[in-house]
């Protein structure tokens, strides 16, 4: 009885965790736009590269004055390339799961067909993402309300960590282990954020010239926390509907939403496909045109960027995430200190 009533005090501990990073992950991402956006308004900026340059000349960092605009640049440049290398990956996880394709021909057909999409002009195609998000959006709303029925959806969760009821038991009954799992649940929220940030200021930026007055900063600061949060929220709550066997997938939301029959699978199934296209064809072409001179150099860069993503193709999604996305993390909580400095 008493391992049993440890168990569920675990379980319970475990998933609170889960509901505070989520929160604190919104929370650190609704700072950060409040911050941007209050230096963008206050100094009239309305390019990344002019907002590099005046963090760069703040006095607090002039240890790294000379520097600090080049490396926040490399930053973002870094990130759309791992983006587009971990789309690639997400690609051919997606076909091979759902399709059965060979991995390494999925991603070959991918790459080759961004590869002549890169050599003329993208921006309709990108354009398509405009579209598409919000649709997902709506979608993981709709599928997540559908089943709210949390009773049952922890139900599956419950069973699935019971799997682990020992070391379930074991991390709750020493403070240590309860200790670190509470730092790790921490580190992985501003990891999360931060990561997240490394392209979001680029795009706050851009948005700067829509925002008629600084008093408007606060309702979209408020607004998109709160839009962020529940996203989160809808998200986790599609994660509880699942089972032991859905959990193992690379790409486990697929396989829950499959349940609901064809039509919801086949809606799914197209808008992550040509989100994960549309994602590769922007990132891709962002770091293209950032990081070449010339048509020679794009070539160059071009032809290098998809021999590397045939190989790095072939990693797992989900092995590819979990150790690329941390890096940034470190990468984008440096950005966000210098900006708060």
């Amino acid at each position: 009885m008493l391992q049993g009533k440890r168990f569920i005090l675990s379980f319970l501990f475990t998933n609170t965790l889960g509901f505070i990073g989520m929160i604190g992950s919104s929370l650190i991402i609704g700072v950060t736009i409040y911050k941007v956006l209050k230096i963008s308004q206050v100094n009239k900026i309305n390019t990344y590269q002019d907002f590099c340059n005046l963090i760069g000349n703040k006095k607090r960092v002039n240890f790294l004055s000379n520097n600090i605009a080049v490396i926040l640049n490399n930053v973002v440049n870094i990130f759309l390339l791992i983006t587009y290398f971990v789309m690639i990956a997400g690609f051919s996880s997606f076909m091979k799961q759902e399709f059965n394709l060979n991995g390494f021909f999925a991603s070959t057909i991918i790459i080759v067909t961004c590869y002549f999409i890169f050599l003329r002009n993208v921006s309709g195609l990108i354009k398509i993402s405009n579209y598409l998000i919000p649709i997902l959006i709506a979608f993981i709303f709709y599928i997540s309300l559908k089943n709210i029925d949390f009773i049952n959806n922890y139900n599956n969760i419950f069973i699935y960590q019971l799997n682990n009821a020992t070391s379930a038991i074991a991390i709750f009954s020493n403070n240590f282990a309860t200790i670190n799992l509470i730092i790790k649940a921490l580190v992985k929220s501003v990891l999360y954020a931060s990561y997240n940030c490394i392209i979001l200021i680029p795009v706050l930026i851009t948005l700067n010239s829509k925002i008629k007055s600084k008093n408007n900063i606060i309702p979209i600061v408020i607004a998109s926390t709160l839009i962020l949060t529940l996203l989160s929220f809808a998200i986790y709550n599609i994660l509880l509907q699942g089972n032991v066997e859905q959990f193992n997938l690379e790409m486990p939301i697929i396989g829950i939403v499959k349940k609901y029959g064809l039509i919801y699978k086949n809606a799914y199934l197209l808008i992550i496909g040509i989100s994960i296209f549309t994602t590769a064809i922007s990132s891709g072409c962002g770091f293209l045109n950032n990081c070449s001179k010339d048509e020679k150099t794009f070539k160059r860069n071009l032809i290098l960027m998809s021999i590397s993503a045939i190989f790095l193709s072939q990693i797992p999604f989900s092995t590819l995430v979990n150790l690329l996305y941390p890096v940034l993390g470190i990468v984008g909580i440096f950005e966000i200190i210098v900006i708060f400095l």
